[in-house]
């Protein structure tokens, strides 16, 4: 099997305390081309220097503090690698994931990202018995052109998905305006472009957190994510009116019931003709 470098991202942010096992599992990895460029985001202290220090194949970048999605976009920018996977600093992998997403990168060029399942650990890094994944009876629906069956419903979970570097163009990037859910919009603008194979085991490991603060656990933050989905689909160059038209109903509907399910005592009540007659108009009205 042919070995082209893979580019792993490892932003960080004032976490030090899981970024060495987070660059063990790399290092790990039974596929060996690769390179670890670990982002510091700004942390008040340089803890991941002498952390990636340890490693030969990882490199420490400095930048301002602006965001998660503003730590991956600068890795890309970075990058040497034809294919790239993201790693957050508190979560691992298993070792044979590289490998076995180079293959089918490999042998299916018309791929341009392959994703799995994960496995849900504590914060001590112990299974919980707890995975994310599709379910059974949706299992092919994680492959090929998936932008209809995901859009609103489900994006590749974080640390799982190789790409190509290719995908990343100057119009799908990570929004650094997003602060909260830039996975729910990026990946959701990838879908619309390209096609994914998906690998029905956990290939990486999950940490979850009991601290409140968790950007991921707060919910009533993510209030609006349908909106800059839309605009951001939109400055794709998403031309037909129809197919525009079909997206902003979905994301609308998506808006709705989450808004109305984080503040039951102030639901938004649209009637379904005016969902379907002036969606974006809604979604801007609402969720602007």
């Amino acid at each position: 099997m042919m070995t082209p470098l893979v580019t792993v991202i490892i932003p960080t942010y004032n976490r030090k305390e899981y970024l060495e096992t987070a660059i063990q599992s790399v290092v790990d990895q039974s596929y060996k081309n690769i390179e670890i460029i670990v982002i510091d985001d700004g942390s008040t202290d340089n803890y991941a220097v002498s952390i990636c220090d340890k490693f030969s194949n990882c490199t420490y970048f400095y930048k301002e503090n602006g965001g998660l999605s503003s730590a991956r976009n600068y890795g890309i920018n970075l990058s040497e690698g034809e294919f790239i996977a993201f790693l957050d600093d508190d979560d691992f992998w298993e070792s044979s994931k590289i490998e076995k997403q180079v293959k089918i990168l490999l042998e299916n060029h018309s791929v341009d990202c392959v994703h799995s399942s994960v496995a849900v650990v504590n914060e001590k890094g112990e299974l919980t018995g707890s995975y994310f994944g599709a379910a059974q009876n949706k299992i092919d629906k994680r492959s090929g052109y998936v932008f209809w069956n995901a859009l609103g419903c489900w994006v590749v979970k974080s640390p799982t998905p190789l790409i190509r570097k290719n995908v990343f163009q100057s119009d799908l990037l990570f929004d650094e305006t997003i602060k909260v859910g830039e996975d729910i919009d990026f990946y959701q603008r990838m879908f619309y472009r390209h096609k994914l194979h998906y690998i029905n085991e956990p290939l990486a490991f999950y940490r979850e957190h009991n601290n409140t603060e968790r950007l991921s656990l707060q919910l009533k933050k993510y209030i609006g994510i349908e909106n800059k989905m839309f605009l951001n689909l939109k400055k794709m160059g998403i031309k037909n009116p129809f197919i525009l038209h079909l997206i902003a109903v979905k994301l609308l509907k998506k808006a709705i019931k989450n808004n109305n399910f984080i503040y039951p005592e102030a639901k938004i009540n649209i009637s379904r003709i005016h969902i379907y007659l002036r969606p974006d108009y809604f979604l801007n009205r609402y969720f602007g």
